[in-house]
């Protein structure tokens, strides 16, 4: 892993769908390769934004009333977008397929070219093509993300920390 201190370029950041098989117990499980499945030829990515919503908190009797007041409110972590080189055959862009036809709500994960990675629970809400005249043939992708995601800034703080018990 490279100094995740250091700005970086997108290249070499790649997209990956947690086995069926695999459970993520522990941080390093977030790191470990051998629990994903890794979709290849990653064109575009755009990961969750993660949102707050506002809250209003305004009171007919303030004596401030002719100023909003608001407070933060529920979360959510977004959409990813994800664009890729169609394949057809590639098992990975098959398991995309059956995840849209069974609604299937599963971990995904965006690997950086520094080691670190996002992890999302989520669905497939969306699944296309586009057809260019000189272009490779794309696969888009969206998916909703569900619930708070694993992001590498928490990943590298949880690894930071010492083990329970330990000195």
């Amino acid at each position: 892993m490279s100094d995740p201190t250091q700005a970086i370029k997108g290249a070499g950041t790649t997209f990956w769908r947690k086995k069926d098989d695999q459970e993520l117990l522990t941080t390093a499980d977030y790191l470990d390769d051998a629990k994903w499945d890794k979709l290849g030829g990653v064109k575009e990515l755009q990961p969750g934004e993660i949102t707050v919503e506002d809250e209003e908190d305004d009171y007919l009797d303030d004596p401030n009333a002719d100023w909003a007041k608001t407070t933060p409110g529920q979360k959510s972590a977004g959409e990813t977008n994800l664009t890729l080189v169609w394949k057809p055959a590639e098992p990975g862009q098959q398991q995309l397929v059956d995840d849209v036809d069974s609604g299937t709500v599963t971990e995904y994960r965006t690997k950086y070219p520094n080691g670190t990675v996002d992890a999302y629970s989520g669905y497939i809400n969306s699944l296309g093509k586009a057809v260019a005249i000189k272009e490779k043939i794309t696969r888009s992708v969206k998916f909703k993300n569900v619930g708070k995601p694993k992001l590498a800034e928490m990943i590298l703080a949880e690894q930071a920390q010492p083990a329970e018990g330990g000195v």
